[in-house]
């Protein structure tokens, strides 16, 4: 396997389409700077998670369009994460999903989420049933294989499925067996400092997290949101909350990375460090 540098984007996610737009833009030319092959942002980072962007449907439109334009001008693989309305063959659907767009610029596949929750994201579910997962190639020119990556959003990784009858996406990802890599974004709930909560909800992620890549021996690359849901582009609101859930790269259960749980923070990882590791 040749050189693949991983990058992640954690950044404000709020209900500011704008602000949303320009912290991803920020955040491609971050990339672009430290060389990152493909850049992972938290979920729903263009549009925001509550079902406000329903109403901002042509705005969230063009802001997609001119990410879309100046990720393919940089030549960086972006995977991200928004809320948008798909043409599917039983008419316009809501999803939540991961947008995967190539080094070229090429939309290569989607990620839809498994467990939504209800009216408060206004979107459809993947059902398991119908839906296939989404894999995609990471593999740069220099690599002598391929590098498929599989996508989960937030709570497909924390396992807690809203829908009946749809199967735990990561045991689907272990069955099939071919991915090198999870790409994870997450957007999850933020609490005060002295909230009991934080600990309780930090331990279970953690777990999560270290023990589904300790069972499934595949690395995963996860980022988190740094603000509450309604954060409305204020910069002085970017540092009040630690992250839900740590972002960064874990494989066997140990993170790589070291990323700092609060504020804005790009970071990024060599997938040939990983290979020295494992072969040792």
């Amino acid at each position: 396997m040749g050189s693949i540098r991983l990058g992640g984007a954690q950044i404000p996610v709020g209900t500011n389409i704008q602000a949303n737009k320009k912290e991803i833009l920020k955040a491609l030319d971050w990339a672009k700077e430290n060389e990152v092959d493909h850049l992972l942002t938290p979920e729903a980072a263009l549009s925001g998670w509550t079902k406000l962007w329903v109403d901002q449907l042509d705005e969230l439109q063009e802001a997609l369009t001119e990410i879309e334009a100046h990720q393919k001008t940089l030549g960086v693989g972006l995977h991200l994460g928004t809320n948008f309305q798909e043409d599917e063959d039983y008419g316009k659907i809501n999803r939540n999903e991961i947008r995967h767009y190539s080094p070229e610029g090429y939309l290569t596949n989607i990620t839809f989420k498994t467990s939504t929750i209800g009216a408060m994201e206004c979107v459809l579910y993947r059902d398991s049933r119908w839906d296939p997962l989404s894999i995609c190639d990471l593999a740069t020119p220099d690599c002598d294989t391929q590098f498929l990556a599989g996508g989960l959003i937030c709570n497909d990784f924390w396992g807690t499925s809203s829908s009946e009858g749809v199967k735990d996406p990561i045991a689907q990802y272990k069955d099939i067996g071919v991915c090198s890599l999870l790409l994870h974004a997450t957007n999850g709930r933020t609490f005060p400092d002295d909230a009991i909560d934080w600990e309780i909800f930090d331990d279970w992620h953690n777990a999560h997290l270290r023990m589904a890549t300790y069972s499934t021996q595949v690395p995963v690359l996860t980022v988190d949101s740094c603000t509450d849901w309604d954060w409305d582009g204020s910069e002085e609101n970017v540092d009040l909350y630690k992250t839900s859930s740590q972002s960064g790269v874990i494989a066997h259960g140990e993170w790589l990375t070291d990323v700092p749980r609060r504020g804005r923070q790009y970071f990024k990882y060599d997938m040939k460090e990983w290979r020295k590791i494992l072969d040792q």
